[in-house]
């Protein structure tokens, strides 16, 4: 564990990391760092206001410094230069979607975006005195396009995710009698709605949508009727009021909780022990063990405190997770009354079988409380969800299929890889959420675990890249406008140094030798816009070979020039050359003008 300190040309690595240093990590993408330093330490005085340090493949700028006599603490925040260059005194869109939002904001700024397009919504913004950051961050509200980021300061890459269609549980459990050593406790309902009301533009109403009702209910936690007007002319589209009250609703239907924890990272502490099986991350889904209220309810993770040097002292924040179906909190059987401590820590089989009619899951496990051996099944209005998840030794290993009206997805490894079908694409990510691979009937794209394109096939050929880069494609063309006949070309983009042709010599051979090369700029010993050659020429029988020719060609049909070369004058016995000469021959127009022996 260290840190990079950059000063003017300088680069400064320190690596006292102690127990004050910790990372903060948030549901809305940003990052901070914060350490204590003595003012006496020889590093100390590189460090400067809004001077540039970089820590685990992530660079930040100082935004703070706090010194006393025997101590300074540093605090330090994302490196977002560039997407506060920008200023806008209105921002107005009607009707648009994420994509075009970004493409406008971020011309100029140095920035690119990863899986903007996979944000279908379309919304109206009227904002004043932002900047692209301000509408970045806009852009996460659950009534715009609900949207989290993550940040590559380094490559100057914002990666879109949305974490929070998920939400579903991982399976990992928060207790005070295995790893909850503190933990503080927020609630309130000042602002707890169960009937809203929306109303759009010129009074717009949800009415012809929704059985001639133009209110809509969610009493997932309590039976009471809690009513609320809201309104907001930018909507002119009934259904897209509808669905956007329904996402507003889930929210403000439950109590606004949360918890400050101190978690015991099992995970990382224990690993020969637990494994993966308590192992958590920003933005899952985890259940909390509340005794005192004798719930277990599931939560969301919206904040990590991490400290590298001591696990133990990490903390999380957890808020409330909206559910997805309408049923009543009286029927949910979250009591932990009948697990004690011996079966938290022994995982003794509990085989229990629960299943709540009002959303239809059926959960058989092996250890209720931990969900190391279990089933899941859930039938909502919005779909089936099915998991299964089997511990052995250390491993924990699951699949799940998930199928809504809009995808299919099917996920295995500790639910982090998954497939999914989706906006008539087959698409592969990885547990961060990051495409891996796309297949649709346009084509077929690969890309790695940054989300930088590495190859794409499709109806014109097989495009290479070199992070993200574009180097060149194999596929077919025509010559002039005659399309009916066909050729295979190899084609290499500009900016690309070189196509060759390679052959390995020997088996052992660590690389390839050259064997037929263009290339488009000078590496090394092969000059530009030439063709190389690793090997001799047969031209239908006849061979060049260490030749030495030099801007010759044939002017008239005739050849000019000069060529030098070597004749044999005696042979071995066995046939070959014993002793030879060199010679010199100058022709002009095909006549043979002189002759150097």
């Amino acid at each position: 564990m260290f840190l990079k300190v950059f000063y003017g040309e300088e680069i400064k690595v320190y690596r006292d990391i102690d127990s004050t240093f910790f990372r903060t990590r948030s549901e809305d993408g940003l990052i901070s760092l914060q350490f204590d330093i003595s003012p006496d330490h020889e590093l100390y005085r590189y460090f400067a206001l809004y001077g540039s340090v970089e820590y685990d493949g992530q660079r930040y700028l100082i935004n703070g410094i706090n010194e006393r006599k025997t101590v300074s603490t540093i605090t330090c925040e994302l490196d977002l230069t560039g997407l506060n260059y920008n200023v806008y005194p209105t921002y107005n869109k009607s009707t648009v979607s994420f994509a075009s939002v970004c493409s406008e904001i971020l011309k100029g700024t140095g920035w690119t975006i990863v899986d903007a397009d996979l944000v279908s919504a379309r919304r109206t913004l009227e904002l004043t005195d932002v900047t692209t950051l301000d509408i970045l961050d806009y852009c996460q509200n659950s009534t715009a396009y609900n949207t989290r980021y993550r940040f590559d300061t380094i490559n100057k890459v914002i990666y879109c995710i949305k974490p929070y269609n998920n939400t579903d549980p991982t399976g990992t459990y928060f207790t005070d009698e295995l790893n909850l050593s503190d933990m503080t406790y927020k609630g309130s309902t000042t602002s707890l709605v169960t009937r809203l009301y929306p109303y759009g533009k010129d009074n717009l109403s949800i009415a012809s949508l929704n059985n001639g009702k133009n209110y809509i209910e969610n009493h997932s936690y309590t039976d009471k009727v809690i009513s609320a007007i809201w309104r907001d002319e930018r909507y002119t589209n009934k259904q897209t009021l509808l669905d956007d009250a329904k996402a507003k609703l889930a929210v403000l239907a439950v109590p606004e909780q949360s918890y400050t924890a101190k978690v015991i990272d099992l995970a990382k502490t224990l690993p020969d022990t637990y494994g993966d099986v308590l192992a958590f991350d920003l933005y899952d889904v985890v259940t909390l063990i509340d005794r005192k209220r004798k719930t277990r309810i599931n939560y969301r993770i919206v904040e990590i405190k991490e400290y590298p040097a001591d696990a133990t002292l990490n903390t999380v924040t957890l808020s409330t997770v909206p559910a997805k179906v309408t049923g009543k909190l009286q029927t949910l059987q979250n009591k932990v009354t009948a697990l004690d401590a011996q079966t938290l820590h022994d995982h003794n089989k509990v085989n229990e079988i629960k299943q709540d009619l009002d959303t239809t899951v059926l959960h058989v496990s092996d250890s209720w409380a931990s969900s190391l051996n279990s089933s899941v099944i859930t039938q909502t209005a919005e779909g089936l969800f099915f998991e299964v998840n089997k511990v052995v030794g250390s491993d924990r290993w699951g699949t799940l299929l998930q199928q809504s009206a809009d995808d299919i997805k099917i996920a295995w490894n500790k639910i982090s890889n998954y497939i999914k079908f989706e906006n008539a694409q087959l698409n592969v990510y990885n547990s961060q959420n990051t495409k891996l691979m796309s297949l649709s009937s346009t084509g077929h794209d690969i890309f790695d675990n940054n989300g930088k394109k590495l190859m794409s096939l499709n109806s014109v050929g097989q495009a290479f890249y070199y992070k993200g880069t574009k180097v060149g494609y194999i596929g077919t063309g025509c010559y002039d406008s005659d399309t009916s006949k066909r050729d295979l070309s190899f084609n290499l983009d500009n900016g690309s140094a070189f196509m060759d042709w390679c052959y390995r010599m020997k088996s052992t051979d660590s690389s390839y030798t050259l064997i037929f090369t263009y290339a488009a700029q000078k590496i090394g010993s092969l000059e530009a816009n030439q063709l190389h050659t690793g090997c001799d020429l047969n031209l239908q029988n006849y061979y060049l070979h260490n030749a030495i020719l030099s801007d010759w060609g044939f002017k008239g049909g005739s050849i000019t020039d000069s060529f030098s070369g070597y004749y044999v004058t005696s042979f071995n016995s066995d046939g070959t050359a014993k002793t030879w000469r060199s010679f010199k021959m100058t022709f002009k127009s095909g006549i043979l003008t002189a002759l150097t022996l």
